[in-house]
């Protein structure tokens, strides 16, 4: 790594993160210095990197609770397979020279959990808050009927205990932002884009049905959605695909996102878990068994991005070890590809993305990023003169 940027330098030395060592000076030292060394490795402008990161240092790392700490029985980890409250990610769109920054970030209340309300989702509201004058176009009346449906808040404390206990977390709602690359003149407003992912899990085990199912369900109760036929129509597709398949497949559905945005404007994305990394298996869900049109000559590229980043020893070992296990595993703590769907009413058909699971194809990072570089090399994407290793050392 480069050293601190220059930009949470200045911000560091400003005004201190509220909050000591346990609260929000920790969240700030660790994420914020994350996020600003990513946006540095992606040569996001000055103006930009300040704006959202004074942002970041002041209103969402003090809501982030408690220094993460193994030893406190009052705290809890987050969703992810280490536990982790944030999930990072470079998003390249056919260049690597003007990548954007993205991350999921854990809100909920573990450090301490508050378990006479363990499922509350008071501090993504506060989050929301934060949100509402700062994003142009901001809109929460999706998430909130989402909420209402998905949550598990009005349970009794009892019944919220034994859902955390079945689901194996206490994460009920993640808060995503896509960071842009331009900031807004005003440098009140936010260069970024904000949406939520609810996890279905809490809602399908109080109410004893699938993950899918009550996915399904919560989408087909949004206001105004009867007038958004094609999103409907996606969902069928989706819905028709999975019934074909044994009921355990539903279980694979890990969360349902919306944009913080108006119903006219926001995507719905839905995420699946894939029961298989044979990538004939993890095609046929990719086009929910040829029912997404207009797919095929893409193929060959998602099949080279698998081959160049597996070594066969370690597909052989996962897929044996699947095989012994059967079914498909729903523990939040796995790691597995996962497909997942993005629902609007401009299109007809949903848009698939994968993100392939590359502990399933290969040994090491040094592999995944060796295989990166040469699929990025071999379609042309490799235009700034530096590899994947470097962006991920310059930048972690």
């Amino acid at each position: 790594m480069d050293g601190d940027s220059d930009t949470f330098l200045r911000l560091d030395s400003l005004t201190p993160a509220s909050g000591n060592e346990n609260g929000s000076r920790y969240w700030w030292e660790s994420t914020g210095r994350d996020l600003a060394n990513m946006l540095r490795a992606a040569n996001y402008p000055q103006q930009t990197q300040h704006q959202f990161l004074s942002y970041y240092k002041n209103f969402l790392c003090p809501l982030l609770g408690g220094a993460i700490s193994n030893d406190n029985e009052s705290h809890m980890r987050s969703w992810t397979w280490d536990g982790s409250t944030h999930e990072y990610s470079f998003e390249l769109k056919g260049s690597m020279k003007t990548p954007e920054v993205r991350f999921v970030g854990d809100f909920s209340q573990l450090r301490p959990v508050n378990w006479t309300d363990p499922l509350s989702s008071a501090k993504t509201d506060q989050v929301l808050a934060t949100l509402a004058t700062r994003i142009p176009g901001f809109d929460d009346t999706w998430y909130k009927s989402l909420k209402d449906f998905l949550g598990c808040s009005h349970l009794p404390s009892s019944t919220q205990k034994e859902l955390v206990v079945e689901t194996g977390h206490a994460s009920p709602i993640l808060v995503g932002f896509d960071i842009f690359r331009e900031a807004p003149q005003d440098s009140n407003m936010l260069p970024a884009l904000g949406k939520v992912y609810f996890l279905p899990c809490f809602a399908a085990a109080a109410k004893n049905t699938t993950r899918f199912q009550i996915i399904r369900a919560a989408i087909c109760q949004l206001p105004t959605i009867s007038s958004k036929p094609n999103i409907l129509s996606s969902l069928a597709l989706i819905e028709e695909y999975l019934a074909s398949k044994s009921e355990d497949w539903e279980n694979g559905a890990r969360f349902l996102s919306t944009d913080l945005l108006s119903s006219d404007q926001t995507r719905l994305k839905l995420y699946f878990r894939c029961p298989d990394s044979h990538f004939e298996t993890i095609w046929d869900y990719f086009t929910l068994g040829g029912r997404i049109p207009g797919l095929q000559d893409a193929k060959s590229q998602y099949r080279d991005f698998i081959e160049f980043l597996t070594d066969e020893a370690v597909g052989n070992q996962v897929r044996s070890s699947r095989a012994l296990a059967g079914g498909i595993e729903t523990g939040s703590r796995r790691k597995m590809t996962t497909i997942y769907f993005s629902l609007d009413n401009k299109n007809p058909y949903p848009a698939p993305k994968v993100a392939f699971c590359a502990r399933n194809f290969a040994a090491n990072d040094a592999q995944v990023a060796r295989g990166l570089d040469r699929w990025l090399g071999k379609y042309g994407w490799d235009d700034c003169n530096k590899s994947i290793e470097e962006y991920i050392r310059h930048a972690m």
